[in-house]
């Protein structure tokens, strides 16, 4: 039989149950009939012939069962019997159910919302096309201002003379803008009304372009925009533009007085885009350099006080290029004596670029925080195994209460496997039960923590929601938390005795039972005590940093 037919076989099975079943009843009972006029012609009576068969092929109804298990729908009706067992055991103690399903949520949320914050500052790239080919110009996150070599020899401030000469000079680029490792504090005026205080980042006029991103409406920076004698323009962010102007579409084009100089919007960046570096309050409005209030700042070539990023074109490795910047920063501080200071001068052939790849943009957050975040999930998990290990007994003491009914089935034949099969599929009923709770808390937990690490803002561009990611983390999560702590507690079920069950002994399994049970407390204080501690050191941490006295 093909797979196309036996599938479409298998779904008329399931979902024509009644017809398929007729259909089978009448087919056993015509082999049996013809089998019955075999015996008659030679010379049996009917019921002779008839009694002669059922001996023969065995009971019809049994033979219709072994016809109905040679199906894989079979399989798939097996378990769905076993669900729905499982759903009315789960319902008859609902007050079990209940603490074992909050339980869980506490646990799985926990670690579902510690990685919906991985997923967002750690493993989620920037919003833009091809993020791949972004790399960097620098490999850590120095602020604000500097003069002459850097320090360790690492670059990752660049003036816009030195911007200028590695832009022109590196064809293995595509693009290569610049841009303010911080955003600007901006006083904006709209028709005459009192002035209101905006962030904004001073950017290449072909930042858009290298990042990749086009206009949700109007257009973005183009590169006459980045000159001392061009009119100002802005673009503004998709969030701003929302919240602060009501998705006003008159404000693309008109002019707003940004830090008493009038600009004109040029155009929205398209929802989710929030600039180059996952923070806290992020970019209103970005302007060209040229519009910079700091007017020293440009045409300084000492003045190192940009980041660079740069698309990478295609068929080009990281290392090589790496290598010729290198070279071309060494070459430019060379001849550019007049910028670095005669302590620097010995420094230069120590100076050296690393290409870091900006998939993520500059990855402030990750360094700020990757280590909290390390904490975090190394006490959530300790949360889930403490939860674990508390279900488990809980089950254990349920599996003790209710011997007798599995000594039962065992005596009526029912096969070891299966029982351990039921009681699984009760745990992990129980664990999507905590894991569809969990999201709830999850999504609270992620709320708190933004609230606690970002006091004081007005926007944090990471939505607490759990993405497609997060959703499949947490349903793997349950899983897997189903079945460790349903394992044990249905092998110990499984091994019981049905004749000492029935008769009210079930010492070995008591016995046995007990010693795990003993086995998991001890593992609960021990996951308490290290998650009891951990916490302490955090909270004795965050005194202390609040005690600072930073001058």
């Amino acid at each position: 039989m093909s797979l196309l037919r036996s599938l479409s076989e298998g779904l008329r099975s399931l979902f024509r149950k009644d017809r398929v079943e007729g259909e089978l009843h009448e087919e056993l009972k015509g082999f049996l009939e013809m089998a019955a006029e075999e015996k008659m012609k030679l010379g049996m009576s009917r019921k002779d012939a008839l009694r002669a068969v059922r001996l023969e092929r065995g009971n019809l109804e049994i033979t219709k069962e072994v016809v109905r298990s040679a199906g894989w729908e079979s399989v798939l009706e097996t378990y769905w019997r076993d669900v729905r067992l499982g759903v009315r055991t789960l319902l008859k103690s609902p007050g079990f159910t209940a603490v074992v399903v909050l339980t869980l949520a506490l646990g799985v949320g926990a670690n579902t919302a510690i990685f919906t914050l991985i997923d967002a500052v750690m493993l989620r790239s920037l919003p833009v096309a091809n993020p791949r080919q972004l790399y960097r110009l620098g490999d850590n996150n120095n602020c604000c201002v500097m003069v002459g070599t850097q320090n360790g020899g690492s670059f990752v401030l660049y003036s816009y003379a030195l911007y200028e000469n590695l832009r022109d000079h590196t064809p293995e680029f595509s693009e290569l803008a610049a841009f303010e490792p911080w955003t600007s504090d901006l006083s904006v005026r709209r028709n005459g009304s009192a002035a209101e205080p905006y962030k904004g980042e001073f950017v290449s006029a072909n930042y858009f372009n290298t990042l990749g991103v086009r206009a949700f409406a109007g257009r973005l920076l183009a590169p006459p925009d980045d000159s001392a004698s061009a009119p100002r323009v802005a673009v503004m962010n998709y969030h701003t533009w929302q919240q602060r102007f009501g998705l006003d579409a008159s404000v693309i084009g008109s002019t707003l007085n940004i830090n008493g100089v009038p600009c004109a919007i040029a155009g929205v960046t398209p929802p989710g885009f929030y600039g180059d570096t996952l923070r806290s309050d992020p970019p209103d409005f970005w302007l060209p350099l040229a519009a910079d209030p700091e007017k020293w700042r440009l045409p300084n070539a000492a003045v190192e006080w940009l980041y660079l990023v740069g698309r990478l074109k295609s068929g080009f490795a990281p290392e090589p290029v790496q290598a010729r910047l290198t070279v071309e920063l060494q070459e430019w501080l060379s001849s550019h004596r007049e910028v670095i200071p005669d302590r620097d001068r010995e420094d230069i052939p120590r100076q050296y670029i690393r290409l870091t790849p900006a998939a993520g943009g500059v990855k402030k957050l990750r360094t700020d925080y990757e280590t909290g975040l390390h904490l975090l999930v190394t006490l959530s998990a300790l949360l889930l195994l403490i939860a674990c290990a508390n279900i488990a007994n809980l089950l254990l003491a349920r599996g003790s209460a209710n011997r007798s009914q599995m000594a039962v089935r065992l005596a009526l034949g029912a096969p070891r496997h299966r029982l351990i099969r039921q009681m699984l599929t009760e745990s992990v009923l129980l664990a999507l039960m905590g894991g569809a709770a969990g999201l709830y808390v999850a999504y609270a937990g992620t709320r708190t923590i933004l609230l606690l690490a970002f006091r004081g803002a007005s926007y944090v561009p990471i939505d607490a929601r759990p993405s497609l990611p997060v959703l499949g983390f947490s349903i793997l999560l349950s899983l897997m938390t189903g079945i460790v702590f349903g394992i044990l507690p249905a092998w110990t079920a499984s091994q019981s005795d049905p004749l000492d069950a029935l008769r009210g002994a079930g010492r070995s399994t008591g016995d046995r039972a007990s010693l795990l049970q003993k086995s998991l407390v001890v593992a609960q204080v021990a996951f308490s005590i290290a998650l009891l501690i951990a916490a302490g050191l955090v909270t004795q941490s965050l005194r202390n940093l609040e005690g600072q006295h930073f001058g």
